[in-house]
């Protein structure tokens, strides 16, 4: 398999973060950005991996522009929150910041989970992040944000998925028959295109169900989310550059403890967002670099894309999109007109 290499980071990112103190603390200096002294609880669950890289980033900048005045406590591990849940204390102000994945509650998110769409044309992290925002600015995604007291902050960029599985590897269309398969979004989708049986379980509960055969694979973000939750110790194969797209994630600020901020600080996490993008896109390359190390030791068996499980994901994309158009429409949503703006940002951040 070829190792997927992301593309470089921002010139302006990686100068900044060449000094970031992202692990040890540096001596006390002077404050760049004046401020009082505030500390925000921030809800994570699961270890430090490249998916909270980003806000491992943000809180390390925010730290040395103020002297330690602003602090993000990033709270590991799920113990301020269950990830299904992360939305429900940012509305009640249980802690001023969390991740928030729509798919973990499509209900209370709907129009988020646009960005969840299968095969979107997303090929780079960088392209990502710029549609990202554009789609978070539309009025009818800021009001459903705000309807939880929400404010999105910055999105948590994860890279295209594949599928790590245990059993006899999936060579054809007709092997896919019956696999017990966790995906979510489109990817759900996706897989029952293939005959599989899709469901969602939480990140934290992965490895539990794989282990007891209640799982037989997973669609997850190549090549990080496997390993964050050693999900390669139980598998004997992965999709080889099947790229299925990717899901959509925040990082949300209660409402009203971003209102609070003195106007400085709100500025200040404005100016960290590119260099904590910059970190993340690094880091998931190193990683990259080495758990594809780890996959090949291990002899997992690459699954390529035949011909016919080509042609049954192509024939589910198109449906797919536009059932979501009409779930939309149904709550009242502008549905075309959002799926078009997620494809014409697709468009325009990947010709940058």
């Amino acid at each position: 398999m070829t190792m997927r290499l992301l593309t470089t980071p921002l010139a302006l990112g990686s100068l900044i973060l060449s000094s970031l103190p992202l692990t040890v603390a540096a001596p006390a200096m002077a404050a760049e950005v004046e401020g009082p002294a505030i500390t925000w609880e921030v809800s994570l669950w699961g270890n430090r991996r490249g998916f909270t890289e980003g806000v491992e980033a943000l809180a390390a900048y925010l730290a040395e522009k103020t002297d330690g005045n602003f602090q993000l406590s990033l709270q590991y591990g799920g113990v301020l929150s269950d990830p299904t849940e992360n939305i429900d204390g940012i509305q009640i102000g249980a802690f001023e910041m969390a991740t928030v994945c729509s798919f973990y509650h499509p209900g209370k998110l709907p129009v988020s989970t646009g960005l969840n769409l299968a095969l979107l044309p997303l090929p780079t992290l960088e392209s990502q992040y710029r549609t990202y925002a554009e789609y978070l600015r539309h009025p009818a995604v800021a009001a459903e944000w705000a309807t939880w007291n929400a404010v999105p902050v910055m999105s948590v960029l994860m890279p295209n998925y594949e599928v790590m599985g245990r059993g006899e590897p999936p060579m054809d269309l007709a092997a896919w028959q019956g696999l017990r398969i966790n995906a979510s979004g489109g990817h759900a989708a996706l897989m029952q295109a293939l005959g599989a049986v899709s469901t969602t379980i939480p990140a934290p509960d992965l490895y539990s169900s794989m282990e007891r055969g209640a799982l037989d694979a997973i669609v997850y973000p190549y090549t990080y989310a496997f390993t964050a939750y050693s999900l390669q110790e139980l598998s004997t194969w992965v999709t080889d550059s099947w790229n299925l797209g990717t899901v959509h994630c925040a990082l949300a600020a209660n409402a009203d403890a971003y209102a609070a901020l003195p106007q400085q600080y709100r500025d200040l996490i404005d100016e960290a967002i590119p260099a904590a993008y910059a970190h993340q896109i690094e880091a998931y390359s190193e990683v990259d670099a080495t758990n594809e190390a780890d996959f090949e030791a291990r002899g997992l068996v690459r699954v390529p894309m035949p011909d016919d499980v080509r042609s049954a994901l192509e024939a589910a994309v198109t449906p797919s999109w536009q059932a979501w158009v009409a779930d939309m429409d149904s709550r009242g949503y502008p549905g075309q007109e959002l799926l078009d703006l997620i494809l014409t940002s697709a468009a325009a951040a990947t010709a940058q």
